[in-house]
């Protein structure tokens, strides 16, 4: 008996409750400092004209001692015979002067990148470097995607 009194007690309060509506549109208003908007077109330029993130980079050579910056030249130069479309880098770091491939957002990018030219170039490795990354790198490699089953 208790049960169906509590049972019929719970809907009664259920069935009972009135239910509010909800305003479904809204407004807020933003009240800001006008040197806020000045200091996002300032942060926008900068960025336009300093277009370096974190990213990586494939290492392929590095010498040092005398003529070792026109060794490395010469190693860029048969790279870029090799492959046209390569984006190659000198990087002087003292006392060396390394030649670097590739402007890659990501390590599986440049890991990829490594495996397609290891045979000719065994000693390569990545390397983490600050790379040159454009609005349209960035849209091809979000419509590219990544395969992680490979």
């Amino acid at each position: 008996m208790s049960k169906y009194f509590l049972l019929s007690v719970i809907s009664l309060f259920i069935f009972s409750q009135k239910i509010n509506a909800q305003d479904t549109s809204s407004y807020v208003n933003i009240h800001q400092d006008p040197a806020i908007g000045s200091l996002l077109t300032k942060h926008i330029q900068i960025n336009e004209n300093y277009p370096w993130v974190d990213g990586y980079r494939v290492q392929l050579y590095s010498v040092s001692g005398a003529n070792s910056r026109d060794k490395a030249n010469r190693f860029k130069a048969e790279f870029l015979i090799k492959n046209p479309q390569a984006v190659v880098y000198i990087v002087y770091q003292a006392p060396y002067y390394k030649v670097r491939v590739g402007d890659f957002r990501t390590k599986i990018n440049a890991l990829s990148y490594l495996q397609e030219i290891k045979k000719k170039y065994p000693s390569g490795f990545v390397v983490q470097d600050q790379i040159r990354f454009t609005k349209e790198e960035e849209s091809d490699n979000e419509e590219e995607g990544v395969d992680i089953n490979n």
